[in-house]
């Protein structure tokens, strides 16, 4: 039997350059390695290590379905163990670990498969489940692949340096981050020299996975701290966070450098979902076998710097070519920096998806099918319309003068359209009469704005940006100003209050 903790470098340029008799030769020993191995994890492990569960597997309700084929298995499972099953935390966390175990062996053209993935969610739906099914995917493959732990890392590393000498030391792996949106806080702040410098490094590492691209070292006046010049690195991150603190940390600067748009984002709508009353203690044998046999290969491949490219079948290729040209367009769509953004990446990151999806079916020779390009595509158009929603709902940063002045205007429109019996028209004694006159009262405004991030983090804070908004809108002829005795008189309503003239 091949003794491969030896002799990694030679076993895998044997498995990899080798006929197909040796190939099937090797595969054959590690199969047989793989069962006494899985043998004697089970002597250890309750239920051997088999899938086992106390009743019927859990539906999935989400809005995302399960990706295909094995990386769907390991969302599934990931889904079925946690205490608060949400098929959101699920699939980011199996994309997530995936990416870290391929992102460098497995390429694509000019590129590797790494990729950087954001869950928002709210508090209390169970995001720790990302972490707790990654450990538990990484545990169970342990005894098969001794090496399991190598592709994930857990560190919040706290500087640009500090990255950049974790990538020297390992050159394919995944961060798992918890709460990522304060170290967004802390980048957007821009008053940590050392969070600026790991915002630059996150922004280059993206893409530097390609076997030939190089990423720049770090120069000590210490030599022993020296980082020296990497090629083909495939760092990749996955973070959870919730809403309130992702959106708001997001700067114009974040939005029209690139940064955000080599983000994955994935965002879970829902509550709390109810408790799982039976989540499976073990994931099913043949996912950790399968697991198992792709961090091996992972492993030696890296080991004797080995890639090998993934194809497209024609008809994934005429897919990924079509959203391509969507992507095109929707930036051309627009000139709004951030929205353009959100477009720009986007055919990559569709791309470095369906290949992942591909390699977990098939790691010695991956091919994209339609159906996973049109998962992957799915999964990204589902990101950017989400990620588009906040951005035109005003909750993403500091926002602009006209979408502030638009947001003051939908309000207004919104106004004009409550129904009778809604509750917010009973807090004006005469808000039917006004609303019928295309008339919103100041308060209501105020009211309705304040939750906004364009507005709450302006630097004049709601109230100054709000009336600044006011003025522009009336400026441009889209409201006017009802006089207060006028207000007084009419509506018995002594505040300040707006005509809606032209809703655009």
């Amino acid at each position: 039997m091949v003794d491969k903790s030896v002799d990694g470098v030679s076993f895998s340029a044997a498995f990899l350059n080798g006929g197909e008799a040796e190939r099937l030769r090797i595969a054959a020993e590690i199969e047989a390695e793989h069962k006494a191995k899985l043998a004697q994890a089970a002597a250890r492990t309750p239920n051997g290590g088999a899938y086992v569960a106390d009743g019927p597997a859990l539906p999935v309700q989400g809005a995302l379905p399960m990706p295909p084929g094995f990386v769907g298995d390991m969302a599934r499972f990931i889904y079925q163990s946690a205490l608060l099953p949400v098929p959101e935390v699920a699939i980011t966390a199996a994309l997530g670990f995936m990416a870290g175990i391929c992102g460098k062996v497995w390429v694509i053209p000019k590129s590797g498969l790494n990729l950087y993935i954001v869950l928002v969610a709210r508090s209390g739906v169970g995001k720790e489940a990302l972490h707790d099914g990654i450990a538990d995917l990484i545990n169970a493959a342990l005894p098969l692949c001794p090496v399991a732990g190598n592709f994930v890392d857990f560190t919040e590393y706290a500087s640009g340096p500090a990255l950049l000498k974790a990538c020297a030391h390992n050159q394919c792996f995944v961060n798992v981050s918890g709460e990522i949106g304060r170290r967004f806080l802390a980048m957007a702040a821009n008053k940590d020299p050392s969070m600026q410098t790991l915002r630059t490094q996150m922004t280059n590492l993206y893409s530097k996975s390609a076997p030939h691209s190089i990423t720049g070292g770090i120069t000590y006046s210490s030599q022993e701290n020296n980082v020296e010049s990497m090629k083909g690195l495939a760092f990749s991150i996955v973070g959870e966070t919730t809403p309130g603190t992702f959106y708001e940390s997001l700067t114009p600067a974040m939005m029209e450098d690139g940064f955000m748009s080599r983000f994955c984002v994935i965002e879970y709508q829902g509550d709390r979902p109810e408790k799982n009353g039976a989540p499976i203690l073990n994931p099913p044998e043949n996912l950790v076998r399968a697991l198992a046999a792709l961090m091996t290969h992972s492993d030696l491949a890296l080991a004797a710097g080995n890639n090998q490219m993934v194809a497209f079948s024609a008809d994934a290729a005429e897919l990924l070519e079509q959203f391509d040209l969507r992507c095109a367009a929707g930036v051309r769509a627009t000139d709004d920096e951030a929205k353009r953004q959100v477009w720009n990446r986007a055919h990559l990151k569709a791309l470095r998806v369906a290949a992942l999806l591909a390699v977990g079916d098939a790691h010695l020779n991956p091919i994209v099918t339609a159906e996973q390009a049109q998962w992957a595509i799915g999964l990204v158009e589902y990101g950017n319309g989400t990620f588009l929603g906040r951005i035109e709902s005003g909750e993403v940063g500091v926002g602009t003068d006209s979408g502030r002045e638009q947001k003051v205007i939908d309000v207004c429109v919104e106004f004009t359209g409550l129904a009778d019996n809604h509750k917010k028209l009973g807090e004006y004694k005469h808000g039917k009469a006004m609303r019928d006159a295309g008339i919103v009262p100041r308060r209501y405004i105020q009211q309705r704005t304040q939750r906004f991030s364009m507005f709450e983090n302006h630097p004049l804070r709601h109230t100054g940006s709000m009336m600044g908004a006011i003025k522009s809108a009336i400026a441009n002829g889209k409201l006017m100003e009802v006089k207060k005795d006028k207000m007084a008189e009419n509506y018995n309503y002594h505040g300040e209050g707006y005509r809606l003239i032209d809703p655009g």
